[in-house]
């Protein structure tokens, strides 16, 4: 049985985050402490794991948390890394020129539990790819049927 808070936001009348006797100043005051904490989180694991991607041939798209599509040039080992799911591209806060970077899985994988939304791409397993829709991501079958 759903209490009256579940029932509210069912209805669309109050935010799942809803504190009762909040302000809305009090609330976006404790948002932007929330987002500022996941920020400083995701750039403690990302700082240390960050790859140098040198400037290659391949073009690497990936959308922003805003749908803008972004490029990387990447060399042929960081493609097949991303493409794998080795790789992931995650945002790096603190970093005004280009905020992302290219981390292992495992960094990926932390950064994921700390803040899915920084994680821009990741081939997390066979069906399942983060930060790309499924149709910007053909299947592996369909790709093997075109190799000789």
């Amino acid at each position: 049985m759903l209490n009256l808070k579940d029932k509210l936001v069912a209805a669309g009348l109050v935010k799942k985050d809803h504190i009762p006797g909040e302000t809305n100043e009090q609330r976006s005051r404790r948002l932007s402490k929330e987002l500022q904490e996941k920020r400083l989180k995701v750039k403690a694991l990302v700082q240390p794991a960050a790859l140098e991607t040198k400037l290659g041939e391949h073009t690497f798209f990936f959308t922003t948390r805003s749908r803008k599509m972004r490029r990387l040039c990447i060399e042929d080992e960081i493609r097949a890394g991303l493409e794998k799911g080795d790789l992931a591209v995650v945002e790096y806060p603190d970093k005004p020129d280009f905020p992302w970077a290219v981390v292992p899985r495992q960094t990926a994988e932390k950064v994921l539990k700390a803040d899915r939304n920084a994680v821009r791409f990741y081939v997390r397993s066979k069906g399942e790819v983060i930060g790309a829709s499924a149709e910007s991501c053909p299947a592996e079958e369909e790709n093997d049927s075109e190799r000789p």
